[in-house]
């Protein structure tokens, strides 16, 4: 690309004496508000898609062993799972649902019994309750903060649980006393899902409420990201047929892809941002070639060829785009430094302030910045206004010399 190019497309864009036409800034901030909307939006979704996934490994484990019938004689499966390369800590579980009751209300929630000994080894048990003295699974339950509000539970007090052995022996005629509860904590993990309508209890309470004998119905465990599907793959080579190892990615897959859509859709619409401020630069080029083409015909005489033509419009193309990008990513992050500032003045003038905690489970706005996801957006937003600049230029190098040198 010949010198002369270079200087006569900045020459156009900012005139000697001035900090740019009207075009040239109303480009600039066309693409700089596409790049920021992207690059903020995109950031904070991928906050968000971290702390549901750290909320998900949180409340379930990294890896969980399942098996579609109680498993019997579990600890020669637990020591086996212990021993396993890379598995950090391990605990049995118990799921299912019963009824709990105190005076007149009543619940259906989830239920989970753990083992006391070593739930704490897996689940962040410390980062859960809301009692300081407690963080710890004894010998009580923990019911999770919409279960305490609907029984009307405080700390210390009991509940009544009816295990659907309880339910079932009601058919026979028979009487099965309920399960007196003392609640020994209140957890809230963040997860609404699990903080809705979740109690844990120690393991025994519900193989005696479900009649397991001694069985479990799976394993809990600790991993360290990298080693999730090593690990997976080591223990399904050793697990009988009844029993598989599952990384929580498995076992959230239908929600962790509806999240993968949504961010692709965002992307996707956020997109047409960019593409609108490249159609607006390319009738602002298309504006500036019809008035210079005395000027560009001056230049075909003098030798300069089609080729430099398209060069020197194209060139401005790129130089707004680069400009735009530059000041685009600098006001994302901006808003991305001051976003729970900015969310803490909105929620208080349009939205309750604590509909973030109530809808999304989080205080604070999340983000994660992602460098791919940047960079998609620069090279796309460079793709686009090029694309856009081509038209202008190739009008304005097939612009006849003669007619443009007649041009009043």
């Amino acid at each position: 690309m010949q010198s002369w190019v270079v200087a006569l497309a900045f020459k156009y864009l900012f005139p000697k004496g001035r900090w740019g036409t009207f075009f040239t800034w109303v480009s600039i901030v066309g693409v700089s508000a596409g790049v920021a909307l992207l690059t903020v939006v995109l950031s904070i979704m991928n906050g968000f898609d971290k702390n549901i996934a750290e909320k998900l490994v949180q409340v379930n484990g990294s890896v969980k062993v399942l098996s579609n019938q109680p498993i019997r004689d579990y600890k020669g499966w637990l020591k086996m799972i212990q021993e396993t390369s890379h598995v950090d800590a391990v605990t049995p579980f118990i799921h299912g649902v019963a009824l709990v009751q105190k005076g007149n209300h009543v619940a259906f929630p989830k239920c989970l019994g753990v083992d006391p000994a070593s739930a704490h080894h897996v689940f962040p048990l410390d980062k859960f309750s809301t009692q300081k003295d407690c963080v710890q699974l004894k010998k009580d339950a923990w019911v999770s903060p919409q279960i305490a509000r609907d029984l009307n539970l405080a700390v210390g007090e009991t509940f009544d649980l009816y295990s659907p052995l309880s339910l079932e022996s009601i058919k026979n005629d028979e009487i099965i006393l309920p399960q007196e509860v003392c609640v020994e904590n209140i957890f809230q993990t963040g997860w609404g899902e699990v903080d809705r309508d979740t109690v844990i209890f120690p393991l025994e309470y519900l193989q005696e409420a479900y009649g397991l004998e001694g069985c479990i119905h799976g394993f809990s465990l600790k991993v360290d990201k990298e080693h999730i599907e090593e690990v997976c793959k080591a223990l399904n080579a050793q697990l009988p047929t009844k029993l598989r190892s599952y990384a929580w990615y498995e076992l959230n897959e239908d929600f962790l892809y509806v999240l993968k859509m949504e961010k692709s859709m965002c992307f996707f619409v956020l997109l047409f941002v960019i593409a609108i401020a490249a159609f607006s630069m390319s009738s602002g080029l298309t504006f500036s070639v019809v008035r210079k083409q005395r000027e560009i015909s001056l230049l075909r005489s003098w030798g300069a060829s089609r080729k430099a033509i398209v060069q020197l419009f194209c060139l401005q193309s790129v130089i707004l785009s680069f400009l735009g990008v530059c000041m685009g990513l600098g006001v994302a992050g901006i808003l991305l430094y001051y976003r729970n500032e900015i969310v803490h003045v909105l929620t208080g003038w349009f939205i309750p302030k604590n509909a973030l905690w109530n809808f999304y489970n989080v205080e604070k706005l999340p983000m994660a910045f992602s460098g791919t996801d940047v960079g998609a957006t620069v090279v796309l937003t460079f793709v686009i206004t090029f694309f856009a600049g081509l038209l202008p230029a190739f009008k304005a190098a097939k612009i006849p010399v003669m007619k443009g040198l007649r041009r009043e």
